[in-house]
């Protein structure tokens, strides 16, 4: 996504807009957990896709049109295609394998593997301050995750896989927003994985119930709702105002999880969550001195200096 800084006056409806999106997001993993009870990935993958596509491509024609659709590099929607459908495979295979909150919880390393990857991939500099916090957020995803301690799942370290396809993705965002639209970078992506979900959902289907099809068009739409909002908070307020609130997810989690699977994170899910949206919210706040450091200070004016 990019971020209009000509347009990020509006903080509070931005921090309102990043809100909704995660809630939007909590809720569609809701639905995607109880569904793969009963159907297998391909086929929710799949369903998930075709009745959000069409938001998407709403949403790309009010952005710009058809011209914004327009790209010179389709190998880059390619590669980001694949990804998408690493993450989605993924995410939504551990989902049907772990607890809600935990699932959501692993997910919160995003930020720090995008900043780990900057450095190799985009060539930013990243100093002392941040790649601390960078160890010490591994620290944390390392409690939720407790290797050797006999608790360990296979579906966490799935759900770590998809939170470094999610943190490639966005390097790929960052990389290539000059050149492609935000709606392209949106649309071609999901639109690969409906066109791939007619091959294969059709060898895994399962003919939903009229209550289940309706469960899976509220995944699509709540999933291309959290898009839509999350675009719009990161243009209508600065990344470090409405960034922190991605973290609202784990209370969403957490109420979902008890409501429907009666789950309740343990001490080291919240412990590990917690180091890691610590290193999150101290990486967030380096970016934002660097950002202020690089851009241009205008000199101050005496009135004098202004004809009064």
């Amino acid at each position: 996504m990019t971020v209009n800084q000509d347009s990020a006056d509006r903080p509070a409806l931005g921090i309102a807009l990043m809100l909704a999106g995660i809630a939007g997001f909590a809720v569609m993993d809701a639905i995607i957990k109880w569904l793969t009870a009963d159907y297998s990935v391909p086929q929710v993958v799949a369903l998930r896709s075709w009745f959000g596509l069409p938001l998407l491509f709403l949403f790309a024609l009010r952005e710009g049109g058809l011209k914004s659709l327009r790209t010179r590099r389709p190998l880059v929607h390619i590669g980001r295609y694949c990804l998408v459908l690493i993450l989605s495979f993924s995410f939504f295979w551990a989902l049907s394998q772990m607890k809600l909150v935990d699932a959501i919880a692993i997910t919160f390393a995003a930020p720090i593997f995008i900043t780990a990857f900057s450095v190799p991939l985009l060539k930013e500099p990243v100093g002392l301050h941040r790649w601390a916090a960078i160890g010490v957020g591994f620290c944390g995803v390392l409690i939720m995750l407790r290797p050797g301690m006999g608790v360990f799942q296979w579906a966490a370290l799935v759900v770590l896989g998809s939170v470094l396809a999610y943190a490639l993705l966005m390097i790929t965002t960052r990389a290539f927003k000059a050149t492609e639209s935000t709606a392209a970078l949106m649309l071609y992506p999901q639109l690969g994985i409906s066109l791939t979900s007619i091959v294969v959902a059709p060898l895994f289907w399962v003919t939903p119930g009229l209550g289940d099809l309706g469960l899976f068009a509220l995944a699509g739409l709540f999933g291309s709702v959290g898009v839509m909002c999350l675009t719009h908070a990161f243009r209508l307020a600065p990344v470090a105002a409405v960034s922190p609130f991605e973290y609202s997810a784990l209370i969403w989690a957490t109420l979902l999880g008890f409501l429907l699977w009666d789950e309740l994170p343990d001490s080291y899910t919240l412990i590990g969550a917690g180091i890691v949206i610590a290193s999150g919210l101290y990486i967030i706040y380096r970016e934002t001195i660097k950002i202020g450091q690089a851009r241009p200070q205008l000199p101050s004016m005496s009135p004098d200096d202004t004809g009064e």
